[in-house]
Formats: C-alpha cells, sequence, structure tokens
C-alpha cells in the first residue's frame, strides 16, 4: 500500500501531462515542424457523399415566356 501510494501522485501526474500534450498535438493538426505524412488533401467523412435521388434541373426548363 506504501508502494502505490508512493508511486500514484507521478504517475497521475504524467499522464495529465501526456494528455495535455495529445490536446496540444491535435489542436496544432500535428507536430510543429513536420509536415503530414500520408494525409489525403480533402478531410475525411465518415460517409461519403451519396449522388441524389432527384435528376438534376434541365437548363431552360422551369422558365416561363412572357
Amino acid at each position: 500500500m506504501v508502494a502505490v501510494a508512493l508511486l500514484m501522485p507521478p504517475l497521475l501526474l504524467c499522464l495529465v501531462l501526456a494528455l495535455g500534450r495529445y490536446e496540444e498535438c491535435l489542436l496544432k493538426g500535428g507536430s510543429a515542424g513536420q509536415p503530414p505524412q500520408g494525409l489525403p488533401d480533402q478531410p475525411l467523412r465518415a460517409v461519403p457523399d451519396l449522388p441524389s435521388l432527384e435528376p438534376p434541373p434541365v437548363p431552360g426548363e422551369g422558365r416561363h415566356a412572357a
């Protein structure tokens, strides 16, 4: 129990510092000075864009002749 009481505070401190550094890395978009490698130019999406079920509008149709 004494060993746990002595080791727990430094371990928790290291955990908090590591999570803070990880958050900074996420907010900056990666580590400073190193370009992201292997990442696409477009942002990733969970679901790709699906084609619309409605047909595209035909040019000239829908205009009323006056």
